[in-house]
């Protein structure tokens, strides 16, 4: 979660981040019966933010995970900034959960082999995919769906992927390639050549949607679109699982929040 000047949020972020505040308890109780849970988070950040509203210390990502650190057997978190990583290194401390969470520093997408291999197939685990841009490759999401996982993904269509599409000029070869990774196909440039811009934005989220049940994730939420503080569409949040009880939780978490985001 590498968003923020000067370590602020907005209030978008503080509605995502709600989303997972209100998942997490009632997925340890479903997944109880484990003997073994993991969690982890690519994109961790600092674990501490301030609300640029009122300047209040707001819990990131990471710190509503530890608050549930005695529930896994362990946690993961990847961040790809030093000084945002040793934040997240002094609050595992602070939480008393040095032997339950490792902090890895870099690229999330090859940081991810190497914690999986340290997962057992069959294990419940919950990812949390909070990039602040193109960062997550479709490459990390194909190697997660090989394990027991329920992903739980911002999707930067509108502040990123459709800026990579002009509508007039030819694209630029590097946004070629960024899409290429970020949807593990050409399929989108079809789209793009094909599509009117009215329709653009809701083939592409139909797409990446598609691949994801291709992958076996057969339970799948959307949020609605969220925005700025001026309006401007940003990103959405996706959920995807592979069994029915995620998806039934999920469901009334979606119908809460959608109805606080529509207060902000």
């Amino acid at each position: 979660m590498a968003y923020g000047e000067k370590d602020t949020i907005g209030r978008w972020s503080l509605g995502k981040l709600a989303f997972l505040e209100r998942y997490l308890p009632a997925y340890l109780r479903a997944t109880k019966p484990a003997m073994h849970r993991y969690y982890i988070d690519g994109f961790a950040g600092r674990g501490q933010w301030i609300d640029k509203v009122n300047g209040q210390s707001v819990d990131g990502s990471a710190a509503i995970a530890l608050q549930h650190a005695d529930k896994f057997t362990h946690l993961y978190f990847v961040e790809y900034e030093d000084e945002r990583a040793e934040n997240l290194r002094a609050l595992i401390t602070n939480y008393g959960a040095t032997q339950k969470a490792t902090v890895y520093v870099g690229d999330c997408n090859e940081h991810l082999p190497t914690i999986m291999k340290k997962i057992n197939y069959k294990a419940p685990t919950f990812v949390f995919l909070d990039p602040s841009s193109d960062q997550l490759q479709w490459k990390s999401i194909e190697l997660l769906s090989k394990w027991k996982t329920e992903l739980f993904i911002l999707f930067p269509l509108n502040m990123t992927l459709l800026r990579y599409l002009p509508r007039r000029g030819s694209q630029e070869k590097w946004a070629t390639e960024r899409l290429d990774k970020v949807f593990g196909t050409r399929e989108w440039e079809e789209i793009y050549i094909t599509k009117s811009r009215l329709y653009l934005a809701s083939e592409l989220l139909n797409l990446y949607i598609l691949r994801l049940k291709d992958l076996g994730y057969e339970h799948i939420n959307i949020s609605d679109i969220f925005k700025s503080d001026t309006g401007q569409c940003l990103y959405y949040m996706i959920w995807v699982g592979k069994h029915p009880v995620g998806k039934k939780i999920m469901d009334t978490v979606f119908e809460k929040q959608s109805l606080q985001l529509k207060l902000f």
